[in-house]
């Protein structure tokens, strides 16, 4: 075991992003505590501190490909707990109004689909099973106490009864940063820019106990056109022979209250696809609904320094509008990044202090990609509030002229697909091959 970064690491946080952390920290420290404020359920069940994971959950490719090198035998786990493998596009019938659906075609890339219960439990089975690895639930923390040599964490349990633990590195997923906020605040340093796009999506979600009507497809996916509509559909499976059916909309000021209403919707949707694989269907038990405002990055990696031995993560650092699903595989990817950075400064004079650097040096990068797809797609729908990213009206006729050539061209929606997936960083798009393919189906449409 390297010991060369200290006695005990403290995450904040037993999420994907915290677990995934703390499996990546394993190695390099003597112990890992995970303080959690939940009850954390013995079995697949949801829970308090999630309240959206009674709705569609996407790990993409690229967060699969990342756990499952952190956590060996991670996908075959989720796979054998009853996850459901989709092959992207052959098994996603994905509908816009601008090129209306997507070819099938293998793009060589798979998905496991299944509920955030299932995904997290399955992950946290993964991280408790790691002998240096301690999770204690109902410990909610108060403060992160600033020290001269290693910070303080102190927490409370249901009890009330009050605990501080010290460590040499204290991990922030607590999903709001709370905790560093309130630490910059103590030592009265600057706090972090934020960018801020308020999106207030809403989410209305079905469980349906049978598949859907004559279908061919495990995904499905339908977006409106956002000059006339906020609303977009999706249906896609989970474990136990169960699907959900969503509904989404941005901006939205009321949502379904019955099935009737949510069969009402669907029929509004830019095709009938989700309206006919349910509309026959029995009524689900009930509806779920979840609303966020807005987007939010608070951008830590642009401050001058952080506190020694504090470095916040996932949610923390980057919360992203949850309709595109890239927040389980930012996380996983995060904590990927950051186990590859123990291993290069591991040598150093002070390794926290070079983790922490090196770590915000290049968050950064892994963050914009998918911020931007985010964004960029959400600005189109007038609601939207914010600043517009710079150059927008480029990036969208860039959009449109990918998907043009995406329908015409393989390569090109192998090369989309990567790229969404998060499996390649969005310069793939821009390599000359790719560039050129893609002009040339806008130059074929234009003439």
């Amino acid at each position: 075991m390297n010991r060369h970064f200290g006695q005990r690491a403290v995450v904040i946080g037993a999420g994907m992003g915290g677990l995934s952390v703390a499996g990546a920290l394993s190695s390099a420290f003597k112990e890992v505590i995970i303080l959690e404020r939940d009850t954390l359920p013995a079995s697949v069940m949801s829970r308090a501190g999630v309240p959206q994971d009674r709705h569609p959950h996407l790990l993409l490719a690229g967060g699969l490909q990342a756990l499952d090198s952190l956590f060996p035998g991670y996908a075959q786990d989720l796979a054998a707990a009853g996850a459901v493998p989709v092959n992207v596009f052959k098994d996603v019938h994905y509908e816009r109004p601008d090129v209306g659906a997507l070819p099938r075609r293998d793009c060589g890339t798979s998905l496991l689909c299944a509920s955030r219960p299932l995904i997290e439990h399955t992950l946290r089975r993964k991280v408790v099973a790691i002998a240096n690895v301690t999770l204690q639930s109902q410990s909610r923390v108060t403060e992160i106490v600033p020290a001269a040599i290693r910070p303080m964490v102190k927490f409370e349990t249901d009890a009330g009864v009050g605990a501080a633990i010290e460590a040499d590195l204290v991990i922030d997923a607590s999903g709001r940063g709370a905790p560093t906020l309130g630490l910059l605040d103590a030592l009265g340093w600057e706090k972090p820019q934020e960018t801020v796009v308020g999106v207030d999506i809403s989410y209305t979600t079905a469980v349906l106990r049978a598949a859907p009507t004559s279908f061919n497809w495990l995904n499905l996916v339908t977006l409106p056109d956002p000059a006339i509509s906020a609303t977009a559909g999706l249906i896609i499976p989970l474990e136990g022979g169960r699907w959900f059916a969503t509904i989404s909309q941005h901006g939205a000021t009321d949502h379904p209250e019955t099935w009737e209403e949510f069969l009402a919707v669907a029929r509004q949707l830019n095709t009938p696809a989700i309206y006919n694989a349910i509309y026959k269907l029995l009524p689900p038990g009930g509806l779920r609904h979840f609303v966020l405002d807005a987007s939010r990055w608070r951008h830590f990696e642009r401050l001058e320094r952080l506190p020694h031995g504090i470095l916040p993560v996932a949610d923390s650092l980057c919360r992203f509008n949850p309709v595109y699903g890239q927040g389980m595989t930012v996380a996983a990817r995060e904590a990927k990044l950051l186990h590859d950075i123990l291993g290069r400064v591991a040598g150093e004079e002070d390794p926290i202090e070079a983790l922490q650097a090196a770590f915000m040096s290049e968050v950064g990068t892994l963050l914009q990609a998918p911020w931007n797809m985010g964004v960029n797609a959400d600005f189109a729908y007038p609601t939207t509030r914010g600043e517009r990213p710079e150059r927008y009206e480029e990036s969208r006729q860039f959009e449109a002229a990918l998907f043009r050539a995406a329908v015409a061209d393989p390569v090109v929606q192998r090369a989309f697909s990567d790229v969404v997936q998060l499996m390649e960083p969005f310069d793939l798009l821009n390599q000359p091959d790719i560039r050129q393919r893609i002009e040339s189906h806008s130059l074929a449409q234009s003439a």
